[in-house]
């Protein structure tokens, strides 16, 4: 039985991704974690299991950055609003768009989004079996994180400053 809602199609209980890494200059699971009681909760959850999967791959963990956390939680609450997941905002944003206008200064930026699921373990669980979103998770020239959720809308934003 689908669901169609914001002219996409979504089948109940699956969980949609979409991943987006953009390496263009600036010029140009189930996990083990405990179950998560607030929004704050579960940010950190998330960053602590990327920064598990990147310590297991060789990469230096990721710092939170507040100016990705902004673009991220915007991102969430914009997709949320219109019932889509997407890398595009409702403004016609892209990923480097938003982390520049939340005062990011980057090189490089990267995005993960997910729906359909309010669970940290499972976000990841799901990310991390997508070859592309593993991609951004475990790129070793990503310096900063910045996550998002709203409702079951999710958006990692990856970036290496200028």
């Amino acid at each position: 039985m689908r669901e169609r809602t914001g002219g996409m199609a979504r089948l109940p209980l699956v969980a949609a991704l979409v991943a987006v890494a953009c390496t263009v200059p600036a010029t140009a699971y189930a996990a083990s974690a405990p179950a998560s009681s607030s929004a704050g909760d579960e940010i950190d959850t998330v960053v602590a299991l990327v920064n598990q999967e990147r310590e297991e791959a060789g990469c230096d963990p990721l710092g939170v950055d507040p100016n990705l956390t902004e673009a991220a939680e915007d991102h969430s609450q914009d997709q949320a609003d219109m019932d889509e997941m997407t890398h595009t905002g409702s403004d016609g944003s892209k990923v480097g768009e938003r982390a520049t206008r939340a005062g990011y200064d980057w090189s490089r930026v990267g995005e993960n989004v997910a729906s359909g699921t309010t669970s940290p373990e499972r976000v990841m669980t799901l990310w991390m079996n997508s070859e592309a979103h593993r991609d951004n998770i475990l790129n070793c020239s990503f310096e900063d994180i910045g996550v998002g959720r709203v409702g079951g809308y999710w958006t990692q934003d990856f970036g290496t400053p200028r």
